[in-house]
C-alpha cells in the first residue's frame, strides 16, 4: 500500500482543493448531527476496555481529510488508527495528528498489502458513492474483509440517492429545477439500498442497515453542501457549463425554503470467525 501514481489510477472525479477539504469537514460534523456518532455504538462496545486499548485496530479507508480518525482518536487515544486513501492531499501534515494515526497512500480496488491482511477490528468508510464502479460495491466489500480479522466488523456510511425526496417549508412552493434534478437522482446509486445484501455475498455475517431520520433543521446545510460537491463535478464534466447552471438555479429555488433530501445510511456487518472453514479461536 504505498505510494502510486495517481496520473494513471486516480479517476476521483471531486476536488482537492482547499475548497474541497472544508466541505468535507464541514460534511463531517453534519454527519455526526445527524447519525449521534463517529462509531457505530454496537461496534465500540465490542471493543477491548480502555486498559486495553493499545490491542485495537481500525481503518478508515477512503480517509478524505481524516477527519473521521481525527475523532474517533479522541475517543480511543490509545488505539492504533490507520487512514488510507488514494492521495492524501487533503490530509493535514502527520506532526499535526494524534500520536495514534497514521496515513498511508492505497487504491481500495488495489491488492492490500501483506501486512493488513487480517489486522484490523474495524474497518470505516464513508461516501463512496463515486468511487463505486459499475454500480457493484463487491469489488470493495472483498477487499475490505481482507483487511479484517476474523469476527472484526465493517461499518459503510452512505448517502441512498435513489431514495432522495424534495422537503418543502410550505405546500406549493415551485422548484422545477430541483424537481428535474430529483428524476434522475431516483434512477441512480440503486446499489445502495442492495447493500447488506451485497455483504452477505461477499461472505459477511450479521449485516445491518440503520437508516438515519432526516433532520429538518440540518436539511438546508445539507443541501448547501451537495451543491458545493456538485458544483466540484461540473468543474470536471463536459457538460460544465449546463450543470452549473442547473447549481445556480437550484441555489435560486432553495431561498423559496425547498431543498433536495437525501437519506442518510449506516451498514454495519461481521467477518465470520471462520477463515476458509477452519475456526478461530
Amino acid at each position: 500500500m504505498g505510494s502510486q501514481p495517481l496520473s494513471k489510477q486516480d479517476t476521483y472525479v471531486l476536488a482537492r482543493d482547499f475548497k474541497s477539504a472544508s466541505r468535507l469537514n464541514y460534511e463531517h460534523y453534519l454527519w455526526h448531527e445527524t447519525i449521534g456518532y463517529d462509531l457505530h455504538p454496537e461496534i465500540l462496545a465490542t471493543l477491548p476496555s480502555s486498559v486495553d486499548q493499545a490491542s485495537i485496530k481500525i481503518a478508515d479507508i477512503a480517509c478524505g481529510t481524516a477527519i473521521w480518525l481525527r475523532r474517533v482518536a479522541q475517543q480511543l487515544p490509545h488505539a492504533h488508527l490507520d487512514g488510507y486513501d488514494i492521495s492524501l492531499a487533503q490530509c493535514p501534515p502527520v506532526q499535526w495528528l494524534p500520536k495514534n494515526v497514521r496515513l498511508r497512500e492505497w487504491d481500495l480496488f488495489n491488492e492490500p498489502s501483506e501486512e493488513t491482511l487480517g489486522a484490523y477490528d474495524v474497518v470505516h468508510v464513508r461516501l463512496l458513492f463515486v468511487v463505486v464502479r459499475d454500480s457493484d460495491p463487491r469489488p470493495i466489500l472483498r477487499n475490505l474483509k481482507r483487511l479484517l480479522r476474523p469476527g472484526g466488523y465493517l461499518q459503510w456510511d452512505e448517502l441512498n440517492v435513489s431514495k432522495s425526496f424534495i422537503l418543502r417549508a410550505e405546500e406549493g412552493i415551485e422548484a422545477p429545477v430541483m424537481e428535474g434534478k430529483l428524476e434522475f437522482l431516483e434512477k441512480v446509486g440503486k446499489w445502495v439500498a442492495e447493500l447488506a445484501k451485497c455483504m452477505e455475498e461477499c461472505g459477511f455475517e450479521g449485516s445491518k442497515l440503520w437508516e438515519a431520520p432526516e433532520r429538518e433543521d440540518l436539511a438546508k446545510a445539507f443541501f448547501d453542501n451537495h451543491l458545493a460537491k456538485d458544483e466540484e463535478m461540473a468543474e470536471k464534466s463536459l457538460d460544465r457549463e449546463m450543470l452549473l447552471e442547473q447549481n445556480r438555479v437550484m441555489c435560486e429555488e432553495s431561498r423559496w425554503g425547498v431543498v433536495l433530501c437525501t437519506p442518510k445510511v449506516v451498514y454495519t456487518a461481521r467477518k465470520g470467525l471462520e477463515e476458509n472453514g477452519v475456526a478461530v479461536v
